[in-house]
Parts: structure tokens; C-alpha cells; sequence
């Protein structure tokens, strides 16, 4: 009686699949091998890029922020090609960074529109007045230079507690 059940239970499970797989009709090719029906496929003919492949070392360049790739990731800077950090302290349009702090952490400003280079969404670009009128923000972040930076791609102000780079898409960056 068990043999019967199991065999039972195995010939619907087989007639089970065999109907979600859509094989009652199919036609056999010459070597015996069901053949399958063929599906309209279109590929495109150019797969979309990734905005940031493309990001190499800090260079200067004509935007007032750009990307650039270093051992930290990927992270902004200016248009010296200098690395460009956040203050985790500042709290909205207020910057944290007055009096000592200010000549140690000096701010991006821009006296027009700030402009974006390749991979830097322009649409989260902005000045406000932070710690000096028009500085630059990206993803709402006031943007400011470390002193201790004397070269592009310099990223000397990583680790000092409460500065950080940021991230392409406005995340803050963590030491590695």
C-alpha cells in the first residue's frame, strides 16, 4: 500500500513540473532532443556607462567640484584639485567651523552657480551662507578645505574627529 502512494505522489509531482515547464507540445529535433521555442531577444546596442568608471586621481579642473578616485574611494574636490570634507557638527545652513576652526578648515565658495564635473550630481550642488557667504554644499553639506592639504589628492584631514569626505551621492566616507 505505501509503494502504491509513493508512486502515486511521484507521478503527480512529475506531471506537476512538466506542466509548469510547458512541454505537452513540443516538437522533437532530428537527435531526439525537445527543441525549444524561440524568444524574441533585443539587446541593446550600447549598455548604459557608469558615471564614475571614468573618475581617476585629483587634478585641477574648470568645475567648482569634481571626483576624484584615491586610496579612501571616491570623494570631491575642487577646482584646485584638492580634497573637499564635511563637518559632521554643521546642522543645516549653520556651519560648526567659526574662529580657530576657520583657518585650519577654509570653505569652497563660489561666486556663481556652482558647476559640477562628470559623476557629481549637479542638482545637489548649492551655496549658502555657512561660514562665509556663498559656500558651496553638496547634498546639503557645507564644503571646506583641510590646511594640512598641500597637494592634490591629499587626503590628510581623514581621521581628525568630526571631518570627513564625502561620498559621490552625499554619504559620508569612513576611514579604511
Amino acid at each position: 500500500m505505501r509503494s502504491w502512494r509513493a508512486l502515486i505522489v511521484g507521478v503527480v509531482a512529475a506531471a506537476a513540473v512538466l506542466a509548469a515547464c510547458g512541454g505537452s507540445s513540443s516538437k522533437s529535433s532530428a537527435k531526439g532532443t525537445p527543441s525549444l521555442p524561440s524568444l524574441p531577444v533585443s539587446l541593446p546596442s550600447s549598455l548604459p556607462s557608469n558615471p564614475l568608471s571614468g573618475v581617476r586621481q585629483a587634478v585641477a579642473s574648470n568645475f567648482t567640484v569634481s571626483l576624484a578616485a584615491g586610496a579612501q574611494g571616491i570623494y570631491e574636490v575642487g577646482p584646485n584639485g584638492h580634497t573637499l570634507y564635511f563637518f559632521a557638527k554643521d546642522t543645516g545652513t549653520t556651519s560648526a567651523c567659526t574662529g580657530a576652526c576657520a583657518t585650519t578648515w577654509t570653505a569652497l565658495t563660489s561666486s556663481g552657480p556652482p558647476t559640477g564635473g562628470p559623476g557629481v550630481d549637479k542638482s545637489q550642488l548649492g551655496t549658502a551662507n555657512g561660514q562665509v557667504p556663498n559656500q558651496v554644499t553638496y547634498f546639503g553639506h557645507f564644503l571646506y578645505f583641510f590646511s594640512g592639504d598641500s597637494a592634490p589628492g591629499d587626503t590628510k584631514g581623514v581621521g581628525i574627529p568630526n571631518w570627513f569626505l564625502l561620498g559621490p551621492r552625499g554619504d559620508q566616507m569612513q576611514p579604511r
